[in-house]
């Protein structure tokens, strides 16, 4: 029993092997990967389709190039073959020329070898001929002596010189059976250099083709370039301007027209290195008005101080700027300013104010955009701004209010 169910096992395992072999070693329709193109699940029957070189659809697969005959030793992936071909259009043109000239040369050569030996052959024709014509007439000569006097010595030499007139003859027939060959030969060559001719003029028109459409696309990609770089133009512009709409949308956000001026500054320290490197050395606030058809008005700080407080103090500064309604408002400008560093504990704020000297012209009436800048150079000790028990700086940002007085403009 057992030997039986060992029996039916080995059967069983036998089939499989057949079948594992069959699967994949014979069957055609076996699904193999390209060992090139990477390809999947192509039928075993397929694959040497897939792999020729000259019809095959393997775009990794090595190919030689065209132009191999004449000496080019480049094997390209098929995909890239045109490539190829359009990048050395002047290499190819050049060893098809290099080829026709040595094969012009060797036919040439040739051309001359069998033209001298033709002549050769026409010399030595007439020469046998002329030969033959005097043995033909020296045989019959002798036939003629040998038929009066009967048999004897002529009739010998009769023989010899006819065996030897079969001998010349069959040499003559032997060189023309040679100059008919080297006739073939002649045109054989001349055949193939009319081939090279064609082939070359082929290869000619298919260069001026390529150089006609490589011509075509330069143009086009140069006036694709010029596109892109006016529209690169287009766009700068466009980015300026909206960076000026944002500018200007922010200033009108932060306008005051209640002759206050809130003003937050930001990004403190590096403002503040900036200004100690001379980079920045100020910075003007927003524009505020005292109101909506008042006096134009903004400030100027200089972090690490101006004139006599550079180094030592911040400075800050009150400006008159050119506003829409100047012509009805009254001149030079004469109200109070206040400037306060608030601290954001709200226990002390930093306060100093001034009133206009009439006769400065920095509040005259503007001519320009804006007068020169006057105020507080001592507006604060830059030791102070490290004090504990304020927090004049806090999450590297300072408050600064700038009130103008109004009330005798009521």
């Amino acid at each position: 029993m057992n030997i039986h169910v060992l029996t039916i096992y080995m059967s069983q395992a036998n089939s499989c092997f057949k079948f594992q072999d069959h699967a994949s070693f014979i069957c055609p329709q076996y699904p193999m990967n390209c060992d090139y193109c990477g390809k999947k699940k192509i039928p075993r029957e397929k694959m040497a389709q897939h792999l020729d070189p000259k019809k095959g659809d393997c775009k990794r697969l090595k190919v030689a190039c065209p132009f191999m005959n004449v000496g080019c030793p480049a094997k390209v992936d098929r995909e890239k073959l045109n490539d190829h071909i359009g990048k050395n259009q002047v290499e190819h043109l050049n060893m098809v020329m290099e080829k026709h000239l040595t094969l012009e040369q060797a036919v040439g050569a040739g051309t001359q070898t069998h033209t001298v030996q033709r002549a050769e052959l026409e010399q030595f024709e007439q020469q046998k001929d002329r030969e033959m014509k005097a043995m033909s007439d020296k045989i019959g000569e002798l036939a003629s002596r040998v038929s009066q006097g009967g048999s004897g010595p002529g009739s010998e030499q009769v023989k010899m010189l006819e065996n030897r007139l079969q001998q010349m003859a069959s040499k003559q027939e032997e060189m023309r059976h040679k100059y008919v060959a080297m006739e073939t030969r002649v045109a054989t060559f001349e055949g193939i250099v009319a081939v090279l001719n064609r082939e070359i003029e082929k290869c000619s028109a298919t260069i001026e083709a390529y150089e006609r459409q490589r011509r075509q696309d330069r143009e086009i990609i140069e006036s694709l370039e010029r596109k892109m770089k006016s529209q690169e133009r287009i766009i700068a512009l466009k980015d300026v301007a909206l960076a000026e709409q944002d500018l200007r949308i922010t200033s009108l956000e932060m306008t005051s027209y209640d002759a206050t001026l809130l003003w937050k500054i930001q990004d403190f320290t590096r403002k503040r290195h900036d200004a100690i490197t001379g980079k920045t050395t100020s910075i003007y606030s927003p524009c505020f008005y005292t109101s909506r058809t008042g006096y134009k008005m903004c400030a100027r700080i200089y972090l690490n101080g101006d004139g006599m407080g550079k180094g030592s103090h911040i400075s800050l500064f009150f400006v008159l700027m050119r506003g829409h309604f100047d012509g009805l408002l009254r001149w030079p400008f004469r109200q109070k300013v206040t400037f306060m560093l608030l601290d954001q504990n709200n226990r002390e704020h930093v306060i100093d104010a001034f009133r206009p000297d009439p006769t400065s012209s920095s509040f005259k009436r503007p001519t320009s955009d804006m007068n020169i800048a006057s105020g507080c150079p001592l507006f604060m000790p830059l030791s102070q701004l490290e004090s504990t028990r304020h927090a004049y700086v806090r999450d590297d940002a300072i408050f600064l209010k700038i009130i103008v007085d109004t009330s005798d403009l009521n």
